[in-house]
């Protein structure tokens, strides 16, 4: 048991105690000392490691190692990192063809893998790592329906590339096939722009979605502060995901929720943020369905009468 600053006591094992006291739950003990806990574990909180990590894309593809730092950083404030996976649908790949039917579709694919995860195997609460368009509302929605201590880790932005001593990105690429079709670039000239665009891991380079869901994020606060910005090969990465680990357990502890946090005031805030920077559009599709899941009213409205007094600062 932990106490809240007022006073009250909190229960920082609500859930996992199913799986972890008592007799009679010897097997499910037996089986979690099979992935390494043992009997000093038993007492300490499990907070579930839901990684969208995977070869498809270079949006998510230092997943793998941020979800070791945010276990680190469970353990060191005292609970126990469970790692998870679920599916990414690549945006940027699955366009221009039949595949883009199930983008969409993906959000909430990765929502309902998360919550029945989390569901089932009682964790307390959970970090959310993702890295591309619907896989960061996904794990913001569900950390809001199912309304237990969670932290969103955003794995940052790809570096842009080089080209004839000008930085590119994939826009670059989608223009390059117009001047092709209109005779204005070769072959050649479009296979090296294919070549430059894309150097490495991270999300597209752009205020596309990803980096406007993960500022949204930080503007609710549903992430660490300052973790919207960093690129993906940013050393300060692996620090902020072992931080969000810490920082669930301490939610625990305080009996912090997300929806605690994701008031209608924070919903206004993102979509502040969201115009200031010049976002996506998909921020309205994205926010209207995560307020849903919180429980907030939000309407087009919203949007509009913020739009009428943010000016756009930034892209």
């Amino acid at each position: 048991m932990s106490t809240t600053p007022d006073g009250t006591p909190v229960d920082i094992k609500p859930r996992s105690r199913d799986v972890t006291d008592g007799p009679q739950k010897a097997p499910a003990r037996a089986m979690l000392r099979a992935v390494g806990l043992g009997d000093g574990d038993w007492d300490k909180p499990q907070i579930g490691i839901a990684s969208a990590w995977n070869e498809v894309t270079p949006c998510n593809m230092t997943l793998r190692k941020l979800a070791q730092s945010a276990k680190l950083g469970v353990q060191q404030a005292g609970g126990v990192g469970l790692e998870f996976g679920t599916i990414t649908v690549s945006d940027g790949i699955s366009m221009g063809h039949e595949g883009m039917r199930a983008s969409l579709v993906s959000r909430e694919v990765i929502t309902d893998s998360v919550e029945t995860v989390v569901h089932a195997e009682r964790f307390d609460g959970f970090v959310g790592l993702a890295g591309c368009d619907k896989s960061i509302p996904s794990m913001l929605m569900a950390a809001a329906r199912l309304n237990l201590p969670s932290v969103f880790v955003y794995n940052g932005s790809i570096m842009p590339g080089q080209h004839n001593g000008n930085a590119i990105d994939i826009t670059t690429v989608f223009e390059a096939v117009g001047a092709h079709a209109l005779g204005t670039i070769d072959d050649a000239e479009l296979k090296a722009i294919e070549q430059s665009a894309c150097p490495g891991e991270g999300a597209c380079g752009g205020m596309f979605t990803a980096n406007t869901m993960s500022s949204i994020a930080e503007a609710l606060g549903m992430s660490l502060l300052g973790t919207a910005s960093p690129p993906a090969i940013d050393p300060r990465r692996e620090d902020d995901a072992r931080r969000a680990g810490e920082t669930v357990v301490n939610m625990l502890r305080l009996g912090l929720r997300p929806r605690d946090i994701m008031t209608k005031k924070a919903f206004e805030n993102a979509i502040a943020i969201t115009n200031a920077l010049g976002g996506s559009t998909n921020a309205v599709l994205h926010l209207l369905a995560l307020a849903h899941e919180a429980g907030v009213e939000l309407s087009l409205d919203g949007f509009n009468r913020i739009a009428a007094k943010v000016p756009h600062f930034a892209d």
